[in-house]
């Protein structure tokens, strides 16, 4: 397999993603009120950790648990910590925790290079591999005959040896030869200056990720360099540094593997995915330091709530409650129709001398009373997609439920996301069945997201955008659920 050489950006118009369009309209929105907050610059600095730390579990300079990355996030990066909770040697801990270091260091100058007009440049980009290979000294090499062998490291320097590995398959993976990376990396850097003003940040950022891992500069360092780079396309727009973790591995690999195909669409959704995740913490803290600061002056904005109610500000976030409405139209109609022709089927089926067989649908809207219903299972499901499921401004859901031997329901809600008023609200599905109780009554047992992702929506959105990628994510939340159902009558 021959060396091809790096394609330049694709159609700048085959890649929406106007979620994440909105969320960093809402994120460059609140930002100002956030900077100069202890609390941001904490949510920043474990953010940073957490950067340095899975960018090398990524390629494998070491590995242990997620639990002892959440440690080391807490309380800093610290061998004695890595030696006790990892389960290593004190002496590998210590050269564990200069090699994170390394790595923290860069994320951290990263932030710091933002602050300057500087182009993007080979000579930075050889910078970056030299800090992020200040403590390694050797390196693995491919001779021309082919065989492995232990190399110096060069540490700014592109690579004067092969680099290509072998896949478990046999089958030689093919990066840029040396005597081409020069060239090849003066491409990449001029490719990416001339699309920089047409792109969005996800595009350039999946973009010069993989075409730099395609040429693999260098002799180590390639992964972590790339992940740098990216990262540095989204700080530069004023949003987070890309972190890809361990429980990523599969699909980032597969999404890369993808690229090299020619298609970078699942690497840019997945970068758009990581991104919007980020986001959405920093609005949900962003909410929970404005709720904490000065109880006289929550007192004054509240009283100056009531004489300005229809402020421009509470008119936008008025805007997701209407899309909200709209939304839950929509699955109350689809669960309505589907439980209609689904009944007669069933009670077709009904065995002699059994209760009918039934399918039925129900709602309530947020003026309902029986809006409160499903509180424990919405935040069960919440906590599973690690966000804040907020119940007091806005709550709706609509249920079918599917009655055989057993009664089998699933739900679709709507609530806020994250605490306070965000101007974000989350769909939430779930199904569980419904077990009897010595006392009589009936218990929840079986409960299941009946989802692969979080839905969320906001104000900034346009209700069609919105309405689009719902109905996406309602088709494929429908097929999880009566998979689900179709599973439960197995004996």
């Amino acid at each position: 397999m021959a060396y091809e050489r790096i394609q330049p950006f694709p159609n700048p118009d085959a890649f929406e993603f106007p979620e994440l369009r909105a969320l960093t309209s809402v994120w460059h929105e609140k930002k100002g009120q956030l900077e100069d907050d202890g609390a941001y610059k904490e949510f920043i600095k474990k953010l940073q950790r957490e950067w340095a730390i899975e960018t090398g579990i990524i390629e494998r300079l070491y590995t242990w648990d997620r639990g002892v990355t959440e440690v080391l996030i807490e309380q800093g990066i610290e061998s004695s910590i890595i030696s006790h909770r990892g389960g290593v040697a004190q002496k590998d801990a210590e050269h564990i925790q200069a090699l994170i270091n390394d790595h923290l260091g860069i994320v951290e100058g990263l932030f710091g290079y933002i602050k300057g007009e500087e182009p993007l440049s080979e000579y930075f980009i050889r910078g970056l591999q030299a800090q992020f290979t200040a403590h390694q000294d050797h390196s693995d090499a491919v001779t021309e005959s082919g065989d492995l062998v232990r190399v110096t490291l060069l540490k700014g320097e592109y690579k004067t040896l092969p680099n290509n590995p072998r896949r478990p398959d046999g089958e030689m993976h093919v990066y840029c030869p040396p005597e081409l990376t020069k060239e090849e990396m003066e491409n990449l850097v001029r490719m990416y200056r001339e699309a920089e003003p047409t792109y969005s940040p996800e595009v350039r950022s999946a973009w010069l990720h993989h075409r730099f891992t395609q040429i693999h500069p260098f002799q180590d360092g390639n992964g972590r360099v790339a992940r740098a780079l990216s990262s540095l396309v989204f700080l530069r727009e004023g949003l987070f540094p890309l972190v890809v973790r361990e429980s990523d591995r599969t699909e980032y690999i597969g999404a890369l593997e993808t690229a090299d195909a020619g298609d970078l669409s699942p690497l840019i959704s997945f970068f758009a995915r990581r991104q919007r995740d980020s986001i959405l913490k920093a609005i949900g803290l962003e909410q929970q330091v404005q709720q904490s600061k000065y109880a006289d002056q929550i007192i004054s904005s509240a009283l100056e709530l009531l004489k300005s109610r229809f402020t421009r500000e509470q008119q936008k976030l008025s805007l997701v409650f209407d899309h909200a409405d709209k939304l839950f139209s929509i699955v109350d109609s689809k669960f309505k129709k589907l439980a209609t022709s689904l009944d007669n089927q069933l009670r077709s089926l009904t065995p002699p001398q059994r209760q009918k067989y039934q399918a039925r649908s129900n709602a309530a809207n947020n003026t309902s009373p029986q809006r409160h219903y499903f509180q424990k299972q919405i935040i069960e499901t919440a906590n599973q997609f690690d966000y804040f499921a907020n119940c007091d401004k806005h709550r709706s859901w609509v249920r079918m439920t599917l009655t055989t031997d057993q009664e089998f329901d699933y739900v679709v809600t709507f609530h806020g996301y994250g605490p306070g008023d965000s101007g974000i609200l989350a769909a939430s599905a779930f199904t569980y069945l419904k077990a009897p109780r010595e006392d009589g009554g009936t218990e929840t047992v079986s409960l299941h997201p009946a989802a692969t992702d979080l839905f969320q929506f906001n104000y900034a959105e346009t209700y069609e955008s919105t309405q689009k990628r719902f109905a996406e994510w309602l088709e494929s939340s429908l097929a999880i659920a009566l998979a689900e159902w179709k599973r439960s009558l197995q004996p």
